[in-house]
């Protein structure tokens, strides 16, 4: 098993008040008992940034949802979680996403789309421990980050990342008002070196 690797307090607090929004309180519950965190049951992580939290109880969670929801239901539920995720985190510690004073009215989409996945992985790398780049491509960006708590999930055959999909989706949304195309196309728990996100530059048609 991977050594342990700790993350901001606000990050697992986020993605539980997420559960139990897409899932309901008892839901969630059903999710802490099956990943063994019955400890935050009522009882979610302090918000602040702290780095109390840990990539693996993240990941159990993650991974909870999955077995909760079945194989089938699991990719949606938890692209929805990471929705909620990341408004639950621009609500209560913008910095961590690295939004906080973020302009990008008037600006092009593309730069907007720039900036965003720039300031989170910037912020995710800083304040997050969780070390990120962008790579940007013709008509993609590449969104690569080197550390994840997928890798405290087990091995798996495709790639499991949803809630990161989630995430992004919601933060291009906030930038542009527009829905993109977002693909996890490597995952550390399929043994490779780094979860790689493309996500094309043209949205998607409403």
């Amino acid at each position: 098993m991977a050594e342990e690797r700790r993350m901001p307090n606000v990050m697992l607090r986020n993605l539980l008040e997420a559960i139990a929004e897409v899932l309901g309180e008892n839901g969630l519950k059903a999710v802490l008992n099956a990943a063994g965190l019955r400890q935050f049951i009522d009882n979610y992580p302090p918000n602040n940034v702290e780095l109390g939290a840990t990539f693996a109880d993240y990941g159990a969670a993650e991974q909870a949802v999955e077995d909760v929801v079945g194989p089938k239901g699991a990719k949606m539920m938890l692209t929805r979680i990471g929705r909620a995720t990341f408004r639950y985190a621009l609500e209560e510690q913008p910095a961590v996403l690295g939004l906080a004073g973020v302009a990008l009215k008037a600006l092009p989409m593309n730069t907007r789309m720039k900036i965003v996945l720039a300031s989170l992985a910037k912020a995710a790398t800083k304040d997050v421990n969780q070390p990120t780049d962008i790579e940007e491509h013709d008509d993609h960006f590449l969104f690569v980050v080197s550390e994840c708590p997928c890798r405290w999930r087990g091995k798996k055959d495709k790639p499991v990342c949803f809630v990161t999909v989630g995430v992004l989706h919601g933060a291009l949304r906030w930038a542009t008002g527009k829905n993109f195309k977002i693909k996890e196309v490597s995952c550390i728990a399929m043994g490779d070196d780094a979860c790689r996100y493309r996500i094309d530059k043209e949205p998607l048609e409403e």
